[in-house]
C-alpha cells in the first residue's frame, strides 16, 4: 500500500508542485550543510591545520584543491550513479563519507593523512552538494517555477557560510580543534541522512517498471543525445566561460578578507564578507524573479558584467567603507552567476541527460575554483598588490563575457529539447 506522500505525488498536478516545495526546502538545508562544512570552512580548517601541524599554508592549502578536483571529478560517477541508485541511496552514502572523512581530520597527524581524508571528504560531499541539488529541482520543475525554486535552494550555498562558518570557528576556540572535528561530522551526519530519506523523483513514487528492451532503447538514446551535447558549440563554450566565471569569482572571494583588511582593519573586512553573502542571497532571490521574466541569455551576460562591475570597485576602493559597498556589489552576481549554470543547462538540454551534462561541466568549472585563489595569491606575493590582482581577475571576466556571448549566439543547440 503506498504512502500518502506517494499517493499525492502521483496523483495530478498540484501534488507534485506541493511536494516540489517539500524538496526546494530538503535542498536548502542540505546544501548549507554541505557548502557550510565543505567551502567555506576550509579557511577555517587550514588555518588550524598549518598550526597543528607545524607545516605552511601553502601545504596545507593543497588539500583543499584536492577537495574541489576531486570532488568535481566524482560528481560525474554521482551522476551515473542516479542512474542506477535511487536518490536517497546516493544521498545517504554521500554523507556517511563526507561525515566520517570531517571526524577522522581530527585525529590526523601528518599532512598525506590530511590529503587521504580531504580527497574523500570530496568524494562523499559530491553525493550531498550541487550535483544531486539541481538534478532534484530540475526534475520536480519543468515549468516557469523552476528558476525560484533553484534561486531558493540554493540561497543554502550561501547560508553555510553565514550560519555555520562562525559557529565552527568559535567552537575551534572553545573546545579544540580535534573535537570540533567530531562534532562537525557527527552533526553532518546526523542532518543529511535524515534529509536524505525523503528525497525521491517525482518519477520514483509511480513505481513503474520498464521492460528491458525499453530500458536499453532509453540508454542508447540518452548516450546519443549527451554526445550530441558535449559537442555543441553552446556547451563547449559556455563550460570554458565557467572555469572563468568561476576564477574570477573564487578566486575574488577568497582574498575579499585580506583586501579590506588592509584598507580599513579586519571590523570592516568582516563587514564586506557579510555584506557579500547577504548580498548574494538577496540577488539570488531577485534573479529567480528576473530570470523568468527575461531571456536567460541576457541574464547571464547582465551578471558577468555586473562580476565585472565589482572586481573593478574592489581593486580601486580607496577605503574600508568603500570595500564593503564594492562587495555588496560584487555580491549581488555571486548567487546568480551560480544559479545562471544549471538553469541555462536544463533549459538547453534534455532531463534524461542533464545529470551527466551538469556533472561535466561542475567538474570543468572546478578548474576555476582550484586556481582562483592561487593566482590571486601568487600576484599578490609577486607585485605586493591586491590592485593588480582584482584587475587580472577583470579582465578574465571580461574574457568570460565574450566568451558566453559567442557561446549563445545560436538559437538551439544539438542534442537539446
Amino acid at each position: 500500500m503506498s504512502s500518502p506522500s506517494d499517493s499525492q505525488i502521483s496523483s495530478g498536478l498540484s501534488a507534485p508542485n506541493r511536494y516540489g516545495w517539500v524538496i526546494v526546502a530538503l535542498t536548502l538545508l542540505m546544501q548549507t550543510v554541505s557548502s557550510g562544512l565543505g567551502f567555506y570552512n576550509m579557511s577555517v580548517y587550514i588555518n588550524r591545520l598549518s598550526t597543528d601541524l607545524a607545516v605552511s599554508l601553502a601545504a596545507v592549502s593543497f588539500a583543499v584543491s584536492l577537495f574541489f578536483v576531486i570532488g568535481g571529478i566524482a560528481g560525474l560517477y554521482v551522476a551515473e550513479l542516479l542512474r542506477i541508485w535511487s536518490v536517497r541511496k546516493v544521498v545517504i552514502v554521500g554523507a556517511l563519507v563526507s561525515g566520517i572523512s570531517v571526524g577522522l581530520v581530527g585525529f590526523a597527524d601528518s599532512l598525506w593523512q590530511v590529503y587521504t581524508l580531504f580527497s574523500l571528504f570530496g568524494i562523499g560531499n559530491a553525493g550531498i552538494s550541487i550535483v544531486i541539488s539541481t538534478t532534484l529541482l530540475t526534475r520536480w520543475f519543468p515549468g516557469p517555477e523552476r528558476s525560484m525554486a533553484l534561486a531558493i535552494a540554493s540561497t543554502g550555498l550561501s547560508l553555510g557560510g553565514f550560519l555555520i562558518t562562525p559557529i565552527s570557528a568559535y567552537s575551534f576556540n572553545a573546545l579544540g580543534f580535534d573535537l570540533t572535528m567530531y562534532g562537525l561530522g557527527a552533526f553532518l551526519i546526523v542532518t543529511v541522512v535524515p534529509i536524505a530519506l525523503f528525497l525521491r523523483f517525482p518519477n520514483e513514487a509511480s513505481g513503474a517498471v520498464d521492460s528491458a528492451d525499453a530500458l536499453q532503447q532509453q540508454s542508447e538514446r540518452i548516450a546519443t543525445d549527451l554526445a550530441a551535447a558535449l559537442r555543441s558549440r553552446f556547451y563547449v563554450f559556455l563550460t570554458l566561460a565557467y572555469v572563468l566565471i568561476m576564477a574570477s569569482q573564487v578566486g575574488g572571494i577568497a582574498h575579499l578578507y585580506s583586501r579590506v583588511e588592509l584598507l580599513g582593519g579586519f571590523t570592516m573586512a568582516a563587514m564586506a564578507v557579510q555584506a557579500l553573502s547577504i548580498a548574494s542571497i538577496g540577488g539570488r532571490f531577485f534573479g529567480g524573479w528576473l530570470v523568468s521574466r527575461v531571456s536567460i541569455r541576457w541574464f547571464a551576460l547582465g551578471n558577468v558584467l555586473l562580476q565585472s562591475v565589482g572586481l573593478l570597485l574592489i581593486a580601486f576602493a580607496p577605503n574600508g567603507l568603500m570595500g564593503v559597498i564594492a562587495a555588496a556589489v560584487f555580491g549581488l552576481s555571486v548567487g546568480n552567476l551560480l544559479m545562471t549554470l544549471p538553469l541555462w543547462l536544463a533549459e538547453r538540454f534534455a532531463v534524461d541527460i542533464y545529470p551527466q551534462v551538469f556533472a561535466r561541466a561542475n567538474a570543468i568549472s572546478v578548474l576555476g575554483v582550484a586556481v582562483g585563489p592561487f593566482c590571486f595569491g601568487w600576484i599578490f606575493d609577486a607585485l605586493n598588490s591586491y590592485t593588480f590582482a582584482y584587475l587580472v581577475a577583470l579582465t578574465t571576466s571580461l574574457v568570460a563575457f565574450v566568451v558566453v556571448w559567442f557561446a549563445s549566439r545560436d538559437a538551439k543547440a544539438p542534442g537539446a529539447r
